[in-house]
């Protein structure tokens, strides 16, 4: 009954009611052993959700808005053109306008559905203790992560001075009260319960160096997720172990530039032509600690904002599908569709290769450890780590080493930051952590930024402090839970 009843306030809690007023939870008592419950951890984790991390920091923009210049000049403000155009005057009615929003369904989804049902079974299932304290490892793991992308997205950023009091989400766990609405904790709150998840599964030291594969969660996974939670905290000796122990695990980066992960794409105008770009291979990427499924034939427009910021010769700009590939670079696609003279992204799953949007990645600890080395002034050391992922990265025939540049700047931590940032673009740029980073960057005096672009001749900034960093909760969740209320303005 207990594992029935988790079901059916998961329900409650995700979209919309009326959506799940049939379903009957045929089958959920009869997970009481440990390979049953195992089950729940096989489903296929994609990254086909809300794009809306990706298109608010202005490096991509989606061409299924149309042309551009009809957005912008609606005489009605949409959802789209407060987007395009970080217009934070109406951010109410951006929330008015966002009656559902695929993230927040599918991660609660992941808590409510899989993570809580096997943390509430696991002790009293049969079978192997050791198989069961691996679930319950990879459970932790599994809703430590969906909370940790659902706090950035939904809450401000953490502040260490504020945390406490500043209003965060629902963090869904396996012992709620079924009788009552889930309330929102605090900023602190969520994050602390984040780092406790991450830390009882490592100390249950149940988990894979390798799992059977990279949807399945290993070893190095709670250590990835407990360092980005605390470099959110601003807890930065603690972020710095977390990846470094992490990195002890998997420390490997792919070159992008080798033989062994290129794909050639063929030219639509001539079928004897054909470009290199990156090849990720399905589930065999060994720089993904975690990795999400994309199958996405979205195409997103790369913004000349973004393009400014890569390094000359990275593979984030120079190897990538685009629709250049496609058309011998005689048309712009973006220009068709969009109005707008910018480089489509072809196909980021093309000839299947797939892009690690939402998942864990080596990368994102060698970043953390280069980060936390500036903030301790060991510049040499940061580029270092900088280094290693750059030489995977830049064209070997252009690519020159960081480590001992920084000796001809007169403010070396200012360098040194700027460096973090250009790589930190081209690792992240189609994932949603270029937001989750900046955003978090907002509360640091040395790192944060007013964001600017520029369409069609007419320009936009987004500050550090615009209540747009804040996504609202999506409307079918707040008619079904009235604590629910905003984050990012106050209701009158």
């Amino acid at each position: 009954m207990k594992k029935i009843f988790i079901l059916i306030a998961t329900c409650l809690l995700l979209a919309s009611c009326a959506d799940f007023t049939d379903l009957k939870p045929k089958g959920m008592n009869l997970l009481g052993s440990a390979d049953e419950l195992e089950l729940l951890l096989n489903a296929e984790f994609r990254d086909y959700y809300q794009f809306d991390m990706l298109y608010m920091t202005g490096d991509m923009m989606s061409s299924t808005m149309g042309r551009i210049a009809n957005v912008l000049t609606q005489p009605t403000p949409s959802r789209n053109s407060i987007l395009l155009t970080w217009d934070e005057s109406n951010v109410k009615r951006f929330a008015e306008l966002t009656t559902h929003d695929d993230d927040y369904d599918v991660l609660y989804g992941y808590v409510g559905k899989i993570a809580n049902p096997i943390l509430a079974s696991v002790e009293i299932a049969t079978g192997d203790e050791a198989k069961k304290k691996q679930i319950k490892a990879e459970a932790l793991c599994l809703r430590a992560w969906a909370e940790f992308l659902l706090v950035n997205k939904y809450a401000a950023a953490y502040n260490p001075a504020t945390a406490e009091n500043t209003p965060g989400i629902v963090y869904l766990t396996e012992d709620w009260d079924i009788s009552l609405p889930p309330e929102k904790w605090s900023v602190k709150r969520v994050y602390d319960q984040i780092v406790a998840d991450c830390q009882t599964a490592i100390d249950l030291n149940s988990l894979p160096v390798r799992n059977i594969n990279q949807m399945r969660w290993n070893k190095a996974c709670p250590y990835a997720i407990k360092a980005l939670a605390l470099m959110a905290m601003q807890d930065f000796d603690g972020a710095e172990e977390a990846a470094k122990e992490s990195l002890k695990i998997n420390d490997r980066i792919m070159d992008y530039w080798s033989d062994e992960y290129t794909e050639q794409i063929m030219c639509f105008m001539n079928p004897t032509l054909f470009y290199p770009a990156v090849f990720r291979p399905h589930m065999n990427c060994p720089e993904d600690i975690f990795q999400t499924n994309t199958e996405i034939k979205f195409m997103p427009l790369r913004t000349p904002e973004a393009e400014s910021q890569l390094e000359r010769g990275h593979s984030a700009l120079d190897r990538m599908p685009t629709d250049g590939m496609r058309y011998m670079y005689t048309m712009s696609q973006a220009q068709n569709m969009c109005g707008v003279p910018y480089t489509m992204i072809w196909d980021m799953s093309d000839c299947g290769s797939t892009w690690n949007m939402y998942g864990l990645k080596t990368t994102h600890q060698y970043l953390i450890v280069a980060e936390c080395e500036i903030r301790k002034g060991n510049y040499g050391e940061a580029m270092k780590y900088l280094d290693a992922i750059r030489v995977k990265r830049i064209n070997p025939d252009l690519y020159s080493a960081l480590e001992g540049v920084l000796d001809q700047y007169p403010d070396k931590k200012e360098a040194a930051i700027e460096f973090l940032k250009q790589t930190a673009m081209g690792e992240n740029l189609y994932s949603v952590f270029n937001f989750i980073e900046r955003k978090r960057w907002n509360q640091l005096d040395d790192m944060k930024e007013t964001l600017t672009k520029t369409i069609l001749d007419e320009s936009f900034t987004l500050t550090p402090d615009s209540p747009l960093w804040i996504f609202p909760f999506p409307g079918n969740a707040r008619d079904n839970n009235p604590n629910l209320t905003p984050n990012s303005y106050v209701e009158e």
